[in-house]
């Protein structure tokens, strides 16, 4: 498994590919523009060719780049205005992808706002029709697994697995799975038996095929909380053998691990050689 993570696009958005190096990163992800505004960048022509060329040159020229979506994106929004408001920005956001040449978006699923799961679902899938028939993306769409707090969804397989089978294109998306957000809904990582028992679920329920993103972060909060709290690896409750156990599954070879856990740099560049240690 190819190890790295969350980087910044401060500056010029093309500087990430130092900003990974730096870290010691084999892959990343980004966000393509602030992810807690709506307004929409359009980049210039000539930021787009640099980010191509530093691409090419790198050493990320044959490794998928990862994208994450706003955060403020909600794919089955009850309001019918910020429904049709984060539709325009998920569009928005495969197109920039696409002029970047990333690999994969992954977004959150959405929060149904207390209309019920089966609204939610259906109504997730709506925005993915409305999307795919407005717009036809090369990047792939990733639904996030989440840790299921408050009215978000995503955080049973099942669920993932209605909305993508409701989508007209099913080719079109897959699944992004974090660590610590299904620890947090109640799936098992704690040991390596917990882990086969969990791909074994998402198999049966969505197929590994489907999995082509990792997440991996740590859990402060216990297994089943439903509650969204990212630690360093080895430093929560799910421990390291896990993620070195995935670190070296053949099922996952070449897949992107992305951490996304706190402590800035300095943290990334620790916990990325301590992975890289523990691959086999």
């Amino acid at each position: 498994m190819k190890i790295g993570c969350h980087v910044s696009i401060a500056g010029k958005i093309w500087q990430c590919f130092e900003r990974a190096e730096s870290v010691g990163a084999e892959v990343f992800q980004i966000f393509t523009q602030n992810q807690r505004q709506w307004k929409s960048v359009q980049y210039a022509g000539e930021d787009i060719e640099q980010f191509h060329q530093l691409r090419n040159q790198s050493i990320y020229r044959d490794v998928p780049i990862v994208s994450h979506a706003s955060y403020l994106i909600n794919l089955c929004a009850e309001d019918p205005e910020k429904l049709q408001r984060s539709r325009q920005a998920f569009v928005d956001e495969l197109k920039r992808c696409d002029a970047l040449g990333i690999d994969y978006l992954v977004i959150h699923p959405g929060s149904h706002g207390g209309k019920g799961e089966e609204w939610g679902i259906a109504k997730v899938a709506e925005t993915l029709n409305w999307a795919l028939s407005t717009y036809q993306p090369t990047v792939r769409i990733l639904l996030e697994t989440t840790a299921g707090q408050g009215n978000n969804l995503g955080y049973r397989f099942e669920q993932l697995q209605a909305m993508i089978q409701k989508t007209g294109q099913k080719e079109k998306v897959a699944v992004c799975v974090d660590t610590c957000h299904i620890f947090a809904a109640g799936y098992g990582l704690e040991n390596e038996q917990a882990v086969d028992e969990t791909l074994r679920i998402f198999d049966d329920i969505l197929g590994l095929e489907l999995l082509k993103v990792w997440h991996f972060n740590d859990s402060q909060k216990e297994k089943g909380s439903r509650r969204d709290r990212h630690a360093p690896i080895g430093e929560g409750l799910i421990g390291l053998d896990a993620f070195a156990y995935l670190m070296s599954h053949p099922k996952f070879k070449d897949h992107p691990a992305i951490l996304e856990i706190p402590g800035g740099d300095q943290k990334f560049k620790e916990n990325i050689a301590l992975l890289k240690s523990v691959r086999k």
